[in-house]
């Protein structure tokens, strides 16, 4: 360990290794640049943000435990320590003096002068000779310290230091470090002095990793070999979307060093070609009247060369490989390319994954393309397979998708097969082994090896896989209690019953809660078995028995959060895990129990994320925070951000503010955007763009209308003659609101800059009737400056999200091979017009043949797209290989938006047609045994509904008929009643029969206990409204837990009434806790009881009560509860307006009018289509204007139909761009389901009122009003 007195000189490096930093260097919009000798990497100019990122890398360190290193105040005073041009040139380092005295004392109090032991400090002396200990007089280091000129050697002296101060010092030259690595990819830079800006950079990358991620375009094959195994140990920080970034500028990079060649150099110089009028269709070569594809012959089905998913043919051997041969040596300094000569493009099909590029990119691996797995040769997987990089690769990266995870788990079968020893090294697959489909083959100890590895799988098949081992493993133990047995079992034992898990020992149980982590899913009755084991039935625990359950706390009752103390739990890491497992109810239990013990502003600074989104505004009030500092770091929903942008801010806002924000941007007005711009609408621009994620559409929308404007006074025409670095400058999420006819007048000149932008660009903000779409589609067809049918694969990839906006019978026109290609892209896209659905199915059709024909590969390469077409997807002809095809490809379609986003924003193919069909493969006879065997066995058309295909089937149990349902035993009910009653959806005749059913198994309603009702669930939706209000339970988790059916409104009302007699307390009494735990139930509620809530429960429990949809009049009671306890209308903030949420609906027509137009944008979108016709009707144009986009596209039919025609128009300018009016139908199906298979909706958002509008979104018309 170094001595004090090196570690006392360490702090004099970072003075000399800052001081050639130039004052204007600080600034937060400073470029970047290194030192003019690029073989000695001098110090970079700090990035934006600089001191921010530092300080936030630096309190990690606290969190580790790291005692605050101790400075004395102002040590450049220091004589002996002269600054360069230090009277007007204030050095930089500075800054690290300032930000250790800046961290929190609330984080630091805890330290005591008497704690600092010595070897977690160094010291500063003010005097003109640096002063060391006695012992350390012998390191006179003062002349290596001034020689220390450039960064890779101050960093290797810092290595040298002790785990406290070297974690602070890392911490302030992480992000300079990561600046010095992406200029130039340290070309010149020798390996040694490459690692050692690569060991710094690491903690930026760990903790903070940037969002926009600059990666070099050059780098040397030794230099990627180093950052790639840095960026490989940060895999678990980064987002899907920075490894898809990572993993693509790898392979580029890969394809340059080695193959001289490039994936995007086809597209790097876009030919521009004549202007077309706006608004003309890009149809080049086609001749009026003429069909697409003139070679080919009429009624010719196009057939690709090559299917879909199918294994290509090597084309191109690398020219060289990543390591050197044996006894070859890395040349010093390999020539650099010419960036300014277009590379030649790679072949499509280039081998560039060889095993040592394998090694390199380690956990990158697991999110390959399937067209890049299909280029791995055998001959290079199988080594590598055996390699001891392999097993890192695929373990600990999250659950593989299952198209990609089967093909490499194929591969390497094929592999094993000549060796016969997969079996031998089921340990090394990871991930991979979720899919292994050979489990009745293995034995215990085998079995035992496979579920140790199936932590991480997220396909839906993993359960069955589960239980063949699970099985396997337990037929060979001799006490079914065990320790060893749960330990062997590993991820498997999240299977066993409720009553198997009381079986174990609360030390086995909480030993195997802390192997498992907190990413275990448990059922609900099998978290309430294991905390009830765990905390034996008391009623007051502490923060580390609260902190061993784990994933189980779903268990434990609100009744005991909310009598939980802080001890233990604020400041664990854990603590934001667990309580990501909550409900709602418990979550605000546990604040409850933490407010008792801490004030509000303590609690606000320690608590994390997950229930930093539960405390209420009146708990903000009462914390009083008075700077943006404090808010820093903090993920603020939309109501708190914009109560703290009022209490802080007021309505004067300046840049700097802005840029401090953080998450709290969410709170910022169209109005406060505005008047920043007046300061400089560029500045804005940067200041608001910074944090994109936070960002609403409206905000979006009014930044763009704000710099377009400012841009025009500058120059009239301003878009006509834009030039490059003019366009470089507008943010690609702005760019995108351009109007249309502004976007079709863009010069040629800047095509190069416009392809990149748009390859780059997310159009979810656009409404997907915008005109702009089109505008853009046809905008960048004209950059690529060729005919349709001559462009490459490689140009059309180029077009990014712009590719899934071409029009089908632009797609025609494309050359086979480049046809196939783009539509397997296409297949990806998150976001294909409605308009193209049709057309574009009868492409595939004629391109493809018809689907029940095509191949596994041919479904895997194309299967979203086959969901375009309900009947094609019900009419597929039953194969072997279908289910499990068809399995793979809904657990790799995303899960949908909550809550559901308007559907001008966000329109998918609905998934009802492929679950139907899953259903119909799982029950079917051919699936579940053969037709002449089924009726040996079973009466003609009876289905066997056993436990685990129901098990098995989940939600799909909706689709069982009721006459099939009937056929069910006691014996099954009782096994399978919570699998059952997890179906929100069941249509009215299934619920009887599940009903009688129930009743059959466990007897009449009045002799159920609450266990049972809690996992009869949604069953319980077909108990009669008598039944229903003396369902035996006074527990608030059991209420919240059926609050997720979908009850109507006399159901709600019987539930309500029976539960508040059992737990014979008024309305009055109801506390807080209580509010959230009624959920939907509390529509429930009749006039006097809902004038007797409690005004302190219902100020700090009003935002979820907000979040309930009831009736109208229920609504209204509610608004009138609410007037009474914040106040008239008119003084309503914004935040407030958003913590309301649904109740907002039941403003009287006055009330509404008494809104500011600011409140409007902050409404909740599912509060817009519960209002009124009327009243909607009675708002002004520019409230309507102010609603902004999310808003206004809720706006249903049946309120359009009442406006005129200037509130309509105002309707079109709150979406921000101009549109083109198209009434969707969202129930429209291409086909009925069966009769007897009722169609899978998911739980109605609306309760009983509001459904019919909700599920008719009418879009609106501009054009005509605002052009």
């Amino acid at each position: 360990m170094a001595s004090p007195g090196v570690k006392a000189l360490l702090l004099l490096f970072l003075v000399h290794a800052v001081s050639a930093l130039y004052p204007d260097t600080m600034s937060p919009m400073s470029p970047m640049m290194l030192d003019p000798d690029p073989a000695t990497p001098g110090f970079p100019s700090p990035p934006a943000r600089f001191q921010d990122m530092a300080k936030k890398l630096m309190m990690r360190c606290l969190q580790m435990g790291h005692l605050l290193p101790m400075t004395m105040d102002n040590p450049f005073n220091n004589s002996g320590v002269q600054m360069e041009d230090s009277m007007s040139r204030p050095n930089p380092l500075s800054h690290f003096h300032s930000l250790l005295t800046s961290l929190s004392a609330e984080e630091t109090d805890t330290y005591s002068d008497t704690d600092m032991d010595s070897a977690s400090r160094f010291y500063f002396q003010p005097n003109s000779t640096m002063k060391y200990p006695d012992s350390d007089r012998e390191w006179n280091v003062t002349e290596r310290m001034w020689n220390c000129s450039s960064l890779p050697s101050f960093i290797e002296h810092m290595r040298n230091s002790s785990a406290g101060p070297q974690c602070f010092l890392r911490a302030f030259i992480a992000p300079l470090s990561w600046v010095a690595l992406m200029m130039k990819g340290g070309d010149n830079m020798e390996p040694e002095d490459y690692g050692r800006l690569v060991w710094a950079a690491k903690p930026l990358l760990q903790n903070m990793p940037p969002r926009q991620m600059t990666l070099p375009p050059w780098i040397q094959n030794p230099h990627l070999e180093e950052m790639m195994k840095m960026l490989g140990e940060v895999f678990g920080s980064l987002s899907e979307e920075q490894r898809v970034q990572i993993r693509e500028w790898a392979k580029e990079r890969v394809a340059q060093n080695n193959y001289n060649c490039s994936h995007t150099a086809a597209a790097w110089r876009p030919r521009p070609i004549p202007e077309q009028k706006p608004g003309q269709t890009h149809r080049p070569e086609q001749e009026p009247g003429q069909t697409h594809r003139p070679e080919q012959k009429p009624g010719q089905t196009h057939r690709p060369a090559q299917e879909p998913g199918q294994t290509p043919k090597p084309e191109q051997e690398p020219r060289q490989t990543l390591r050197p041969e044996v006894g070859q040596n890395w040349p010093a300094r390999p020539p650099q390319p010419d960036m300014t000569v277009m590379p030649s493009p790679c072949p499509p099909r280039l081998l560039w994954l060889k095993m040592d590029v394998m090694k390199m990119m380690g956990p990158f691996l697991s999110g390959l393309p399937m067209d890049d797995i299909q280029t791995i040769p055998n001959d290079q997987l199988c080594p590598f397979f055996h390699s001891p990089q392999f097993s890192s690769s695929f373990r600990g990266v999250g659950g593989l998708p299952p198209l990609q995870g089967r093909k490499i788990l194929q591969k390497i079968r094929e592999c094993s097969q000549k060796r016969g020893d997969l079996v031998q090294n089921l340990d090394r697959l990871g991930s991979l082994a979720c899919f292994y489909d050979d489990a009745p083959t293995l034995n215990s100890s085998m079995s035992r090896l496979l579920l140790s590895q199936l932590d991480d799988c997220s396909n839906s098949g993993v359960n069955k896989l589960k239980k063949k081992l699970v099985n396997t493993v337990m037929s060979s133990s001799v006490d079914d209690s065990s320790p060893e047995l749960l330990h062997a079992l590993g991820p498997g034992v999240t299977l066993l019953s409720p009553f198997h898990l009381s079986q174990f020992s609360p030390d086995a149980l909480k030993d195997t809660l802390m192997s498992l982590g907190s990413e275990v899913k448990w059922g609900l009755t099998q978290a309430k078995t294991l905390a009830n084991k765990l905390l034996q039935g008391k009623q007051e625990v502490s923060g580390k028995e609260l902190m061993s359950l784990g994933s189980a706390v779903t268990g434990v009752a609100s009744s005991v959060l909310r009598k939980v103390k802080s001890q233990g739990l604020l400041g664990n890491e854990g603590l934001d895990m667990m309580s990501q497992k909550m409900t709602s109810l418990q979550r605000k239990a546990l604040l409850e129990g933490l407010l008792g013990d801490v004030n509000a502003s303590e609690l606000i600074q320690k608590v994390p994320a997950s229930l930093l989104s539960s405390l209420s505004l009146t708990t903000l009030d009462r914390a009083n925070l008075t700077s943006l500092d404090q808010l820093e770091g903090k993920q603020w929903t939309r109501a708190q951000s914009a109560f703290l942008v009022r209490n802080i801010l007021g309505k004067k806002m300046t840049l700097t503010d802005m840029r401090k924000l953080g998450s709290a941007m969410q709170g910022v007005s169209c109005e406060m955007i505005e008047k920043v711009a007046e300061s400089g609408v560029m500045e804005m621009v940067q200041a608001v763009t910074e944090t994109p994620r936070w960002l609403s559409k409206t905000q979006v929308c009014c930044t763009a209308q704000s710099l377009f404007a400012g841009l025009e006074k500058k120059r009239a025409g301003y878009f006509n003659n834009i030039t490059d670095t003019e366009l470089e400058e507008i943010p690609t999420l702005l760019l995108l609101h351009l109007p249309a006819e502004k976007i079709a007048s863009l010069p040629a000149s800047v095509c190069a800059v416009f392809m990149k932008k748009m390859k780059e660009a997310n159009l979810s903000s656009l409404p997907l009737t915008s005109r702009s779409r089109p505008t853009l589609t046809n905008r960048a067809l004209n950059c690529l400056g060729r005919n349709m049918s001559k462009l490459s694969s490689e140009e059309v990839l180029s077009l990014g999200s712009l590719l899934c906006e071409l029009a089908p019978s632009q797609m025609a026109l494309l050359a086979p091979e480049v046809l196939n290609s783009s539509v397997q892209v296409l297949a990806s896209c998150k976001q294909i017009p409605p308009r193209h659905w049709r057309a574009l199915f009868q492409l595939l059709n004629d391109t493809y043949g018809d689907p029940s024909d095509w191949t596994a590969d041919t479904i895997k390469s194309l299967g979203p797209l086959l969901l375009l077409d309900d009947s094609a997807v019900r009419s597929l002809r039953f194969k072997s290989w279908l289910k499990e095809t068809l399995s793979d490809l809904m657990d790799s379609l995303p899960s949908p938006p909550v809550p559901n986003p308007p559907q001008e924003f966000s329109r998918g193919p609905d998934l009802s047609a492929l679950r139907w069909k899953l259903f119909s493969l799982s029950t079917s006879s051919s699936e579940v045994m053969s037709m002449r065997r089924r009726r040996a066995v079973l009466p003609q058309g009876e289905v066997g509904l056993t436990v685990s295909l129901l098990e098995e089937l989940g939600g799909a149990n909706v689709y069982w008929s009721p006459a099939q349902l009937s056929k069910m035993d006691a014996g099954t009910i009782t096994a399978a009643v919570e699998t059952l009653g997890e179906v929100l959806d069941y249509s009215a005749e299934q619920l009887v029969v599940l009903r009688e059913k129930a009743i059959q198994a466990w007897g009449p309603v009045s002799g159920l206990n609450e266990s049972q009702v809690l996992q009869l669930g949604c069953v319980s939706q077909g108990f009669n409204l008598t039944e229903l209000a003396s369902l035996p339970f006074s527990s608030l988790d059991t209420l919240e837990t059926l609050s997720r059916c979908s009850w109507t409104q006399p159901q709600r009302e019987a539930v309500w009434r029976g539960f508040v007699e059992r737990i014979n307390e008024t309305v009055g009494e109801l506390g807080a806790v209580e509010l959230v735990g009624l959920d939907q139930f509390i529509c429930g509620l009749n006039t006097e009881e809902t004038g007797q809530l409690n005004t302190d429960a219902f100020r700090e429990a009003v935002q979820s009560v907000g979040e309930v949809q009831c009736p109208l009049a229920v609504t209204e009671l509610l608004k009138q509860r609410a007037v009474a306890v914040f106040g008239e209308t008119q003084g309503w903030t914004e935040a407030l307006v958003n913590s309301l949420g649904n109740i907002m609906a039941g403003l009287s027509l006055s009330e509404f009018l008494s809104l500011s137009p600011s409140a409007f944008s902050f409404l909740s979108p599912t509060s817009v289509p519960l209002i009124p016709p009327d009243r909607l009707a009675a708002l002004s144009t520019s409230q309507l204007k102010a609603l902004g986009p999310d808003n206004a596209a809720m706006v249903t039919s049946a309120q359009w139909a009442v406006l005129g025609e200037a509130q309509r128009a105002a309707l079109g300018n709150a979406l921000g761009v101009a549109y083109d009016r198209v009434a969707y139908d969202r129930a429209e199906p291409t086909t009925n389901p069966p009769r007897n298979q009722p169609q899978l909706s998911g739980a109605s958002m609306l309760g009983t009122l509001g459904v019919g509008v909700f599920m008719q979104p009418f879009l609106f018309l501009l054009l005509g009003f605002v052009l």
